[in-house]
């Protein structure tokens, strides 16, 4: 037997490692799978480098993971995300320090839409056998995945169009992204569901160095990685355009209960490897993969408030490593932090707040207020902790977004701790 051998070879070792021996024994692999998962979240602040432009990268959803199109309570989905940002380019130290001040604007627009017999995702009102509906025999609605009887593996299909894009009328660089998503989801058992989502991203880059008056200088941390630029070998050419095509993949698994929910994820994005040289002279320079992975933990407070608490880590290999620029550049990013759901609001009409970070280098205070079923409201402002001490972390953020939904059942916080939705 397995447990025996385990308990015969640790009896001569100190009783602590007796005791790591018998909890690794009592986990499944499952359960130290998602340990491990957890764990890393945890870690990747130690690693402190530029990241993803986004302050609310869980509202622009499918820039993070594929998978996530489709997941929301209603029909259709119209998102709209907008961000203000600024950043400073320091010379020199001490009293000969020279700054410049950098802006730039990213917009992101996303549509997305369910297919199937199965779209509710724990968001509909649970109707019971006496109810009229049922009398008339007529199908009624059910919550797929709040905790119940056992039922057979169903779903939906998830469809989404994103549309980015990057620059700043006096900016040399601007980029558009345009993408669709398919996602499907399932739930299994009684209160477990996972899915699986793919991508395709058509990407364009146009390039004038005669835009703008000069005032608004390249700034690394702001403006987008996915086009290689500046190169200091190319300065004698004014203007260029490039584009490529780009294919993602992602996937999720959660499960909730009356106590506590959870839910992980991963995807990988730039799967084949896209040329990105601007200039579209060097066909080495070429974008790595990116790597995200979240986590979202709902834990119930008390009878007025729940919890939820959200973790997304970003890795992205920027450039492909080029002998004829004998460089690369590797982006690592940890978003943590936490949002108060008021439970069972009296009205479709609440306030919900949170509080979130970027690699602990930065804070943002964030607002999320729901206009009846129909209207929601975010919005946050990203700064700097020290960015005197923390050079790669000087931007300040300004973030809007509105969403706007279609066939919306429930206000967040209804029926909170029945729900899986929290994006």
């Amino acid at each position: 037997m397995v447990k025996p051998l385990i308990l015969n070879q640790v009896n001569s070792l100190p009783n602590i490692i007796t005791k790591i021996n018998l909890l690794f024994y009592k986990l499944s692999i499952m359960k130290i799978l998602k340990l491990l998962v957890v764990i890393s979240l945890l870690s990747s602040e130690l690693v402190s480098a530029q990241n993803s432009r986004f302050s609310q990268i869980g509202t622009a959803q499918m820039l993070l993971n594929p998978s996530l199109t489709g997941r929301f309570d209603g029909k259709i989905r119209l998102t709209g995300l907008y961000s203000a940002q600024s950043a400073k380019n320091v010379y020199g130290t001490g009293s000969s320090a020279v700054t410049e001040k950098a802006k730039m604007n990213y917009l992101n627009v996303a549509l997305d839409f369910k297919l199937g017999k199965f779209r509710s995702f724990g968001d509909e009102q649970t109707t019971s056998s006496s109810d009229k509906a049922s009398a008339s025999g007529k199908a009624k609605r059910e919550a797929k995945d709040e905790v119940g009887k056992a039922r057979k593996v169903t779903g939906y299909w998830g469809v989404g169009l994103n549309y980015q894009h990057v620059g700043q009328k006096d900016a040399p660089l601007a980029a558009s992204f345009f993408s669709v998503s398919l996602a499907r989801h399932f739930y299994s058992h009684r209160n477990k569901y996972f899915g699986i989502g793919i991508q395709g991203t058509y990407a364009k880059g146009d390039l004038d160095i005669n835009r703008g008056d000069g005032s608004n200088p390249y700034n690394q941390e702001i403006s987008t990685g996915s086009f290689r630029y500046p190169q200091k070998n190319r300065t004698d050419i004014i203007t260029s355009q490039k584009s490529y095509l780009d294919y993602n993949i992602g996937a999720y698994y959660g499960m909730v209960t009356e106590a506590v929910g959870f839910e992980l994820g991963g995807a990988m994005y730039h799967l084949f490897y896209p040329h990105n040289d601007i200039y579209d002279k060097d066909d080495e320079t070429k974008l790595r993969h990116r790597v995200t992975a979240f986590s979202v933990l709902r834990i119930k407070l008390n009878p007025k408030w729940g919890l939820i608490q959200k973790n997304i880590y970003w890795q992205e290999g920027l450039y492909y490593r080029s002998r004829n620029f004998r460089d690369s550049l590797n982006i690592v990013s940890f978003w943590s932090g936490v949002e108060l759901i008021k439970t069972q609001p009296r009205t479709d009409y609440n306030l919900n707040f949170g509080l979130y970070t970027r690699s602990f280098r930065t804070v943002m205070p964030y607002l999320n207020i729901n206009l009846g079923k129909m209207v929601n409201i975010r919005y946050s402002y990203e700064f700097p902790l020290n960015s005197s001490k923390y050079t790669a972390y000087t931007a300040k953020r300004h973030e809007a977004a509105l969403v706007l939904y279609y066939g919306r059942n429930t206000a967040p916080g209804v029926r909170f701790y029945r729900k899986t939705n929290f994006w």
